[in-house]
């Protein structure tokens, strides 16, 4: 069974900004885009790094999960130059054990610098309603 996180975020488009299914949860990419506005919330890439994991975290509360129960990161980062300074903010979201993670440089949407997908875990018998 699959069951989407209910988000403002997702409202009106044609995907889900999570999905619980089999345990995990499954979030969609997130970028550095305020979620009411859907704007670009810093040209730099910490701003842009810590309202990315502020959303990811937004997304797994409604889930009932935190990210202490994220097992798998992807991210996305524009410019390979950044992967230091996107280091040491990750790791002020992240604490040990940490997530097992995979880095990719590509061109991203909407002129961010940065983007996350995520899977958690899910608290066992908590779905969303």
């Amino acid at each position: 069974m699959k069951k989407p996180v209910s988000t403002q975020e997702n409202n009106g488009k044609p995907f889900s900004s999570a999905i619980q299914a089999g345990g995990f949860i499954y979030v969609s990419g997130q970028g550095g885009l305020d979620p009411n506005t859907g704007q670009i919330v810093s040209p730099d890439l910490k701003g842009q790094t810590n309202q990315t994991l502020h959303n990811i975290q937004s997304i797994l509360h409604e889930a009932h999960a935190t990210l202490d129960d994220v097992v798998k990161v992807n991210v996305y980062l524009k410019e390979r130059s950044h992967y230091e300074e996107f280091n040491e903010i990750y790791g002020g979201f992240f604490s040990y054990p940490f997530p097992a993670r995979t880095t990719i440089y590509c061109d991203l949407n909407f002129d961010i610098l940065v983007e996350i997908d995520v899977i958690a875990l899910s608290p066992k018998g908590r779905m969303p309603q």
